[in-house]
């Protein structure tokens, strides 16, 4: 064990371990999907390319700075290719410590299909704690185009399907709480499909939404979004 993971080995622990719940749950396959936590101001564990979920070792991880630019990377290994929006995410949110993207099977249904539906409120746990599930607009997989797009939105929300690819989560605590959002929705993603196939899927009502900055007020939670972009869940929703 080098110094720099010395220094960062209880998080990069903690990032592995991620990768092993995402893989056990399903959520990415083979080597597709990447996570992030930040350790500094300046230094993001990243985990590396071509290597599935399942498998990733503590030796594995990767860093990057906030530019994207390799600042440590073990012999053999080099970031995921997909860094660039990580970076771009963090840079856009300074509040935010952890990003995971994945392909979860039912959130990529809903990339693949036309709807709008996951923009909605339907449940109250992702109401406060990831808001409105917004689209990033199809572009090619490791691009810096694709980065840039993130920007429409990133801060409007803490969940993102990326249209045609797979799904971004963004936790303002821990690599394991993104994942824990991400388990969220994609369970909120089957019930609102079985709402459809029995007919009539409904939202909460307008007026419960409101309600829903009181329970936020005790659970001593912040609005999802960048800090001060909403002052109020009704606020947050307006966009669906």
């Amino acid at each position: 064990m080098d110094e720099f993971q010395k220094k960062y080995a209880e998080e990069i622990q903690e990032l592995v371990a991620a990768c092993h719940r995402c893989a056990e749950l399903g959520y990415v396959t083979s080597s597709g999907g990447n996570l992030s936590v930040r350790v500094g101001d300046n230094t993001v564990l990243i985990t590396p390319t071509k290597t599935p979920k399942r498998t990733m070792r503590f030796e594995d991880i990767c860093a990057v700075d906030l530019e994207g630019s390799t600042v440590y990377a073990p012999a053999g290994k080099k970031p995921t290719g997909e860094t660039p929006f990580h970076a771009r995410i963090m840079r856009g949110r300074r509040d935010i410590r952890a990003v995971v993207h994945a392909h979860p099977p039912v959130l990529t249904g809903f990339a693949i299909a036309d709807s709008d539906l996951l923009r909605k409120p339907f449940l109250p746990e992702p109401i406060i704690e990831v808001g409105p599930i917004l689209t990033v607009p199809y572009d090619t997989p490791l691009s810096e185009s694709l980065s840039e797009k993130f920007d429409q939105v990133i801060g409007l929300s803490n969940g993102f399907l990326m249209e045609n690819h797979g799904a971004v989560f963004c936790s303002p605590h821990s690599v394991f709480d993104a994942v824990e959002l991400l388990q969220m929705v994609e369970c909120m993603a089957q019930s609102i499909l079985v709402s459809v196939q029995l007919g009539n899927p409904k939202p909460i009502p307008p007026e419960y939404v409101r309600e829903m900055d009181e329970v936020i007020a005790i659970r001593e939670l912040k609005i999802p979004g960048k800090p001060g972009k909403f002052a109020s869940a009704t606020q947050l929703y307006s966009l669906g």
